[in-house]
């Protein structure tokens, strides 16, 4: 079996596990579902096997319970105590306390339960004897050819943001159980706090439940890297098509779902034109759409291109059709007419979201684009601002302002009088609730110092950040990060990777990949990583790589377009890259998880 049926696969492994769950109670049961957990689930099983599981019935967690009967009833959440104390006021209300049943409430916990569900249902008498708590870590979901994600969507917030650590041992759970599918990998590249801490809490797991007996791994590198150590490659705006989805339209485990949304309103409050998403529902699968797989990592210009190629291609089809014999049209009937309706489906979903993403990002985008090329260049540092400025009184989205403000903070010496300027122009124009959105980003590190503005500001009591961006530019630079130039990038067959952001910068993830594949030397690229953050190099005799397959865990989120930048880096070597994470993320992920309230 190849490695890419071996990914497909793993699927099989979170269904014998579901599975054992499910025969706590062999009984006929009800299952409901949170719905952010209704995606993922279906990349893993069906409702046919679900109803082999003896699951009668499905429903969405939704205010009002369903009329549970004498049915056992299993709850799936992430750990998540909000959710979680809804799901417990639920069985409440049904539960008779003179009188309560055994056995009929469970409640699957992904990845784990934490001592707050235990302590709530003690509280409330309920623990073991009336709803049964069970942690459940679905192995990694294949996405797409070569991408792995855990789907878990609170790790950024809680590591980066919160310094939380309780989900950190799912991490290396996961390595674990690649490790037993592929065997051990005998070099390894641990870069960032929560990455060596995943590492040591891997060897803690290999040590004391075992390692495998495959010696010959088919994996023959592993890089692991905390997303706190790059984010202009979510900050940035991208160029591919794939990232240019997930920036427009909610992806979730790889389904891209917009559905129509009926709005008589045609201009917001700040009299912008009201742009109503068209409806669209894609599966982001290269093996299933075969027009995605095409255009996926192409940069967005070239997309319409190829899609009107494809429409050609149809017309061209459907008159040869008309000049076919009976016996002809059988056959194409029977062979290619099914694969024909399927092609066109595929090419008028794209056209369609091609169109949406086109209108979203409107009048703002080459400007945002160029604005973004400057930043990074560390160049026009006045009319950066003044667009900065710009944004955050015409936008009605708190997200591009403020995502574009931690652009500049990473990479610009901002004055005290141009933070407290921005920040009371986003105070004002989106509300003062959001004075906590400051130390959300000094705890993630987009902010590293601060001090109390000068007397005389209007913000004089509120503690503002100061970031010397020096760090960015002297890694950058020793990476290769900015390419020197970028007009004579050809987006048509791109021969850089930073074409995924219109040739503006090469992610931290591609370059250490790239050095990696290409056999640098050991204390090279020590030397290259220095000051970036701690660094852990194993080479059990494996280095250069013995075999040409690279893992690359990314904690707190990856990107369309490094996962775009890392399958040029692919074809461009023949080798093997998978792709590893807690979940698929953009920039406006990111700063959705700025804007919630700590300890959210």
């Amino acid at each position: 079996m190849d490695t890419e049926k071996k990914l497909s696969a793993i699927r099989e492994l979170s269904k014998s596990l579901l599975s054992k769950l499910f025969l706590l109670n062999i009984n006929s049961k009800y299952l409901i579902l949170d719905p952010s957990v209704i995606k993922p689930l279906e990349k893993i099983c069906g409702v046919k096997w679900l109803r082999s599981k003896g699951i009668e019935k499905i429903f969405k967690l939704e205010d009002i319970p369903p009329a549970f009967d004498s049915k056992a009833v299993y709850y799936i959440i992430y750990s998540n105590y909000a959710v979680f104390k809804h799901v417990i006021d639920q069985i409440r209300s049904t539960v008779d306390i003179e009188n309560p049943p055994t056995n009929k409430f469970h409640i699957i916990v992904i990845p784990n339960i934490t001592y707050l569900f235990e302590k709530e249902l003690e509280e409330h008498g309920l623990y073991n004897s009336v709803v049964k708590l069970h942690s459940f870590q679905w192995l990694p979901i294949y996405i797409d050819m070569g991408i792995l994600s855990l789907e878990f969507p609170f790790s950024f917030r809680s590591l980066f943001i919160n310094q939380n650590v309780t989900y950190l041992p799912m991490f290396s759970k996961c390595l674990w159980q690649l490790l037993m599918v592929f065997g051990k990998i005998n070099f390894i590249l641990s870069l960032g706090q929560y990455s060596n801490a995943i590492l040591s809490q891997y060897d803690m797991l290999c040590e004391t439940r075992g390692s495998t007996e495959k010696l010959d791994s088919e994996i023959g590198g592993l890089i692991i890297l905390d997303r706190n150590l790059d984010y202009p490659s979510t900050l940035l705006t991208p160029g591919i098509y794939s990232a240019l989805l997930k920036e427009v339209y909610n992806v979730t485990a790889g389904y891209c779902e917009s559905k129509p949304v009926e709005s008589k309103a045609i201009i917001d409050k700040k009299f912008n034109p009201i742009i109503n998403k068209n409806p669209v529902v894609i599966n982001l699968d290269s093996e299933i759409d075969s027009v995605y797989a095409t255009t996926k990592n192409k940069y967005f210009t070239e997309v319409t291109s190829v899609l009107s190629n494809f429409t050609k291609e149809l017309k061209r089809e459907k008159m040869n059709s008309k000049d076919m014999a009976i016996e002809e049209i059988k056959k194409y009937v029977k062979t290619q007419l099914g694969a024909t309706s399927s092609r066109k489906k595929y090419i008028s979903n794209h056209l369609i979201a091609a169109e949406t993403i086109i209108n979203v990002l409107g009048w703002k985008f080459e400007s945002l684009c160029e604005t973004e090329f400057n930043i990074i260049s560390n160049t026009s540092k006045s009319s950066n601002f003044n667009f900065l400025i710009e944004l955050t009184c015409t936008e009605n989205s708190e997200v591009i302002p403020l995502r574009l403000f931690c652009l500049m903070l990473i990479t610009q010496k901002l004055s005290d009088a141009e933070i407290s300027t921005f920040w009371e122009k986003f105070l004002h124009q989106f509300g003062y609730k959001y004075g906590y959105v400051l130390q959300n980003l000094m705890n993630s590190g987009i902010i590293s110092d601060n001090k109390a503005l000068t007397t005389g500001t209007k913000l004089a009591n509120i503690i503002m950040p100061r970031f010397n961006p020096n760090q960015f530019f002297s890694v950058a630079q020793r990476l290769k990060q900015i390419p020197p130039i970028k007009d004579k990038l050809d987006f048509k067959f791109p021969t850089c990777p930073s074409y995924v952001f219109r040739g503006t910068y090469i992610p931290l993830v591609t370059q250490i990949a790239s050095m990696v594949l290409n056999s640098t030397p050991l204390e090279e690229i020590r030397t290259k990583l220095d000051g970036v953050a701690s660094l852990i190099i194993r080479n059990d005799r494996a280095y250069p790589l013995q075999s040409r397959t690279l893992l690359i865990l990314v904690v707190g989120g990856i990107t369309y377009a490094e996962i775009g930048a890392l399958n040029f880096i692919e074809a461009l070597t023949g080798v093997k890259v998978i792709v590893l994470s807690d979940q698929i993320i953009s920039g406006n992920d990111l700063m959705q998880d700025f804007l919630k309230k700590p300890n959210y």
